[in-house]
């Protein structure tokens, strides 16, 4: 019994299997049907002006930058000695920096 079981397995692996074109077809045609269809390709938006000065600039840590140097240097120029002496009431003639400047000479 197990020589006949072990004949027919011979014969059939030595006859391989070829599928008939109207099952291929067949087969082509249930997958096309099951895949989805492609969706339609969008374009990407342009961006905006701002985005296209900041990256002209080079990105926004630049521009937080320059914003900084521009904050300060209008808070510097508007903070100007008379200006100052008008807000806090006090003469710049009698404020002293640096009462003893010979403590960049001195030692310890």
């Amino acid at each position: 019994m197990q020589d006949d079981l072990d004949d027919l397995l011979a014969t059939a692996a030595r006859r391989p299997v070829v599928p008939t074109e109207a099952l291929m077809n067949r087969v082509l045609a249930d997958g096309l049907a099951l895949q989805p269809a492609a969706a339609a390709l969008k374009s990407a938006p342009r961006p905006g002006l701002f985005a296209r000065l900041s990256g002209l600039f080079g990105g926004p840590p630049v521009l937080a930058g320059l914003g900084t140097a521009a904050v300060f240097g209008l808070a510097l120029g508007y903070l100007s000695p008379t200006t100052l002496n008008y807000l806090t009431g006090a003469s710049t003639d009698m404020a002293e920096f640096f009462p003893e400047a010979d403590f960049l000479t001195t030692e310890g």
